[in-house]
């Protein structure tokens, strides 16, 4: 079990309130790569073997990564950080929960996720109007959670529209190209230690 002494990010506290973090609740916020875990869970979690406890984990994704709290840093908020199973060091994702919330919907709004014309559309993606009502969403469910500026931006990204994007890592449509989505980061989330490794799991 995770030591009493660590503290759940305010941020969280909030989201679990609410009951955005229980996937039993009919109110349970769903982000893409963000399968929260409610804080009941995340006080119970069972160390596996040769993980540190210099991590608590607060979220998974879909392939089964930890998304973490790296405890052992200090600060007002504990940085988080992205666990691969199959890697024994995790890389910073984001100063505190709320860049982490930020990164994560800008991340989502530049990837493949979305269609233009039906007909080619992948059975994961969706349309410009279900992104639309996504963004807003997000928006109305984060507000008092996340900063004014951050849903700020949310509101803007949902006045934008799908184009067409081109690059070495394939084609797709998207609200922003990746040199947009890295402006964005740089400009907003980008802290000393973003995408640098830490250790979480000693063999």
């Amino acid at each position: 079990m995770i030591d009493k002494n660590y503290i759940i990010p305010l941020v969280y506290q909030k989201m679990n309130e609410r009951g955005y973090t229980s996937p039993q609740n009919d109110s349970y916020l769903w982000l893409n790569e963000m399968e929260w875990m409610p804080i009941n869970k995340i006080k119970e979690y069972e160390y596996d073997e040769g993980e540190t406890k210099s991590i608590v984990p607060f979220a998974i994704t879909g392939a089964g990564d930890k998304w973490v709290w790296v405890v052992a840093d200090k600060g007002e908020e504990y940085s988080v950080g992205l666990c691969e199973r199959a890697e024994s060091n995790g890389i910073y994702y984001a100063k505190n929960t709320k860049d982490a919330i930020l990164r994560q919907i800008i991340e989502y709004v530049a990837s493949s996720n979305f269609y233009l014309i039906k007909e080619e559309a992948e059975s994961y993606q969706i349309n410009e109007k279900e992104l639309k009502i996504q963004l807003e969403e997000w928006k109305n469910n984060f507000r008092g959670i996340i900063n004014d500026e951050y849903i700020n931006i949310i509101e803007k990204l949902s006045e934008l529209s799908l184009k067409y994007i081109k690059c070495q890592y394939g084609e797709w449509y998207a609200l922003l190209t990746l040199e947009e989505q890295d402006e964005l980061i740089d400009k907003y989330i980008k802290f000393d230690l973003i995408d640098k490794e830490f250790e979480w799991y000693i063999e």
